[in-house]
């Protein structure tokens, strides 16, 4: 079932090579037509060597956290209570420098072995907007206001919280992974080939398996650094790596490829229709704007710098702050490891969080 499914997923792949480079052979016909085909791809092209690399370091990540951190493990480590389990993901999201396509297959990761719903969301929402990587992008954007940077941070942790909260006090009463996701040995489904089960008969081919289990002790493959090898780890991790990049990545080129639409047929400059209106019509029309770009929130604060001139300070927080949240992109990717409804409710509270948030800072300000 595996080799089928990776087998699946190769052809997959290979259908989208031959896609795109039969588009590349005929852009300078559809170019000669008046559609700028070979600037989209152009576009396209930047946009994915901007994200690849942090979508890279977030699958790494993943496969380290299902290799190196057993169910087990989290449960007895990660903090039961709320406030502690909500610092623990800020502080994780601080500390890993990913964007937000990056971030959602560690988030999946997070919810399969056992962290609570509402810190794992915390982590999702904070560390695309948080994170060093971020922060520095965004100074670099707005040397001269660095309130601008400041306040991104600021929303960006206190919009985190509370759709955190949200999941919290109304919680979710069904499994939010997909059918196939999440099953006892935290795989794909289906008996899947996955870090702990790999583990497990690693650590059961020494004796401490059997030894330990005649004694009551804990299983050694549930034990991180107990009968099994580092190397064993490290190959798991790879795997579960090369799982989520295939899993992730045909999602990612969708958003790649609309934002570098909307970039190339609008124009450096938003069009007419977006400029001249209210605050709270501003802040609206930015936050349409960041969902349908999808852009990386390693990059976005350069976009925003072009629209700072025609928008509101809080028409341009509510870009940057619901840009890395939640935008087609993340969207699609999260369609492929969550529910529907799952997906649906966290796009529904994250929108009317940020809206109320940078409305109410439109209000104060005024």
């Amino acid at each position: 079932m595996i080799r089928a499914r990776h087998q699946l997923t190769f052809q997959g792949f290979m259908v989208i090579a031959m896609v795109t480079g039969a588009v590349i052979i005929s852009a300078p016909l559809i170019d000669s037509a008046g559609f700028p085909l070979t600037a989209i791809l152009k576009g396209a092209i930047g946009l994915l060597a901007q994200a690849f690399p942090f979508l890279l370091i977030g699958v790494l990540v993943s496969g380290a956290i299902a290799a190196f951190l057993t169910r087990d493990f989290i449960e007895r480590r990660f903090p039961k209570s709320f406030g502690a389990g909500m610092a623990v993901s800020l502080t994780a999201g601080f500390a890993m420098p990913v964007c937000d396509c990056a971030t959602v297959p560690v988030f999946a990761r997070m919810v399969r072995k056992g962290i609570p719903l509402p810190s794992a969301v915390v982590f999702l929402c904070a560390a695309p907007i948080i994170n060093p990587v971020v922060i520095w992008s965004t100074w670099f954007a707005f040397p001269d206001r660095p309130l601008l940077t400041i306040s991104r941070v600021g929303l960006g942790i206190l919009v985190s919280l509370a759709i955190g909260a949200s999941f919290a006090l109304i919680p979710v009463r069904s499994n939010v992974l997909r059918t196939g996701i999440n099953d006892e040995a935290d795989g794909f489904g289906d008996g899947a080939d996955t870090a702990e089960v790999r583990l497990h008969d690693a650590a059961c081919d020494s004796r401490a398996c059997e030894d330990a289990m005649g004694s009551g002790a804990p299983d050694p493959a549930e034990t991180p650094g107990v009968g099994v090898g580092v190397m064993d780890r490290v190959v798991a991790m790879m795997r579960h790596a090369h799982d989520d990049l295939f899993r992730v990545v045909p999602y990612m080129l969708v958003g790649i490829f609309l934002a570098s639409s909307l970039r190339v047929l609008w124009g450096s400059k938003s069009p007419a229709w977006l400029t001249h209106h209210s605050v709270v019509i501003s802040i609206a029309l930015m936050m349409a704007l960041a969902f349908l770009s999808s852009l990386c929130s390693s990059s976005d604060a350069v976009i925003a710098r072009g629209f700072a001139t025609m928008f509101p300070t809080p028409a341009l927080l509510g870009f940057l702050v619901f840009g890395p949240i939640m935008d087609v992109k993340n969207v699609l990717m999260l369609s492929s490891m969550f529910s529907r409804r799952f997906v649906v409710r966290l796009a529904v509270t994250s929108a009317i969080i940020v809206f109320a948030v940078t409305a109410l800072i439109a209000g104060v300000v005024r």
